[in-house]
């Protein structure tokens, strides 16, 4: 089992991938649970759930991965069942992937609905019009940018999260980075 678990955590935008990017750069093991999310999504497990629950997003072999993110970021009842779907399956290839772990790991996750005051985490944080501004740059549409932002908890809920980053500018998302690493005796 992993030796530690640190959640890097955080609205979208803010930085999260910048920074698991960062901690590999330094030698620890991340984990990006949207791409493990992606790969459940797209495997043979998922195509009866989304045919039956989303057929307008199946094409023959194929997932209009976009269109789907269309409709659960409009229609909180449609996420709802996206996830309750998902996420078991998410934690339980979490779990399987640290059982095979022994090293401190820093698993990057999204959105969670809830902090569970008995884990770390580490929040990337940044105020919505920074988050906005590097959406677009990213190649996102204002409205998608905003479906997402409100299906998200408020910054509030972030900032109370856990030790939190606030990410203007990337030297110095680093630099925090490295205060953090070096507070939890990680360096």
């Amino acid at each position: 089992m992993a030796k530690k678990v640190y959640f890097l955590t955080g609205p979208i935008g803010s930085g999260k991938s910048t920074a698991s990017n960062y901690l590999k750069s330094k030698g620890y093991i991340t984990i990006d649970l949207d791409k493990v999310s992606n790969e459940i999504l797209f495997s043979d497990v998922s195509k009866d759930f989304l045919v039956i629950n989303f057929p307008e997003v199946t094409t023959n072999k194929s997932i209009d991965k976009q269109k789907l993110a269309n409709i659960v970021f409009q229609n909180s009842n449609k996420l709802k069942i996206l996830e309750d779907f998902l996420h078991p399956k998410v934690q339980e290839k979490l779990l399987e992937i640290l059982s095979k772990n022994n090293q401190i790991v820093f698993v990057e996750i999204s959105a969670p609905k809830k902090i569970e005051n008995d884990l770390d985490y580490l929040v990337i944080f940044s105020d919505r019009e920074t988050r906005i501004k590097r959406l677009i740059e990213r190649g996102m549409n204002i409205k998608d940018i905003k479906n997402r932002i409100n299906s998200q908890p408020n910054d509030q809920f972030w900032l109370k999260a856990g030790y939190t980053i606030t990410n203007i500018e990337i030297q110095q998302l680093y630099r925090e980075i490295d205060k953090f690493l070096k507070l939890n005796n990680l360096e």
